[in-house]
C-alpha cells in the first residue's frame, strides 16, 4: 500500500533479534580484547599524571622566585611519597597573624597518586638520594643547579619516569623508561660556561 505522498506503509521499524545477539557478540568480543590491556595503561597513566604534576609545579615555582625576586623551593619526602612548596619566610604565618591568612596559600604536602613513589633525586655531584627530604631551591633569577627527579611504581619498579630540571636555561624534560634507568645530569666544572 503506499500513501497519499507516495511513501510505502508497511511493517513497523525496528531491529531483529538476531541483529541484537551479533552487535552484543561483537562489543562483547571488543570488551574481551580491550580489559586486559587497559589494567596496563592505568598505571602508567597515574605515572604520568603524577610526573606532569610535580613538573608544573617546578616550573610555577621558578616562575614565581623570578617574579616575586625571593627563593622558592619545592621539597620532596623520598621516604612517604610527598612533596610540598615552601613559601619564602615573609609568606608564611607570624604568631600575630590566624589561619585566615594563608587560605589561598596552602602549605600542605601533595600525596603522589596510588602506586606512584620516588624512585630517586639528586644531581650529578651528589648522586642519587632514595631516602629522606630532598630539596630543589630557586634563587631570586629563577636559577637552580641541574637536577633529575625519578618516579616509579610500586607494582612496575622497572618503569619509571624521569624529569631533568636544567637549572641555567630553566627548561624541564620528561622521559619515560620500561627498563629503570635512572639518568644523572652530568657534573659541570668551572670550564663548562
Amino acid at each position: 500500500m503506499t500513501t497519499r505522498r507516495g511513501q510505502r506503509q508497511g511493517a513497523a521499524g525496528g531491529f531483529t533479534l538476531v541483529e541484537l545477539l551479533a552487535t552484543l557478540m561483537v562489543v562483547g568480543l571488543l570488551f574481551a580484547l580491550v580489559l586486559p590491556n587497559l589494567g596496563a595503561l592505568v598505571p602508567a597513566a597515574r605515572l604520568r599524571g603524577s610526573g606532569a604534576r610535580i613538573r608544573s609545579e617546578l616550573e610555577w615555582a621558578r616562575s614565581e622566585a623570578r617574579i616575586q625576586g625571593k627563593r622558592m623551593v619545592v621539597e620532596f619526602d623520598l621516604d612517604r611519597s610527598m612533596w610540598r612548596l615552601v613559601y619564602p619566610p615573609e609568606q608564611r604565618l607570624t604568631r600575630d597573624e590566624d589561619e585566615s591568612a594563608l587560605a589561598e596559600r596552602p602549605d600542605d604536602w601533595v600525596q603522589l597518586e596510588e602506586d606512584v613513589r620516588f624512585a630517586g633525586a639528586g644531581d650529578g655531584k651528589s648522586g642519587l638520594a632514595t631516602k629522606g627530604l630532598y630539596r630543589v631551591a630557586f634563587d631570586e633569577y629563577g636559577f637552580t643547579g641541574d637536577q633529575v627527579l625519578v618516579l616509579d611504581l610500586k607494582s612496575e619498579p622497572m618503569r619509571t619516569w624521569t624529569l631533568r630540571i636544567h637549572g641555567l636555561s630553566g627548561r624541564a624534560d620528561a622521559s619515560e623508561s620500561e627498563t629503570g634507568e635512572k639518568p644523572l645530569p652530568p657534573v659541570l666544572g668551572e670550564g663548562a660556561f
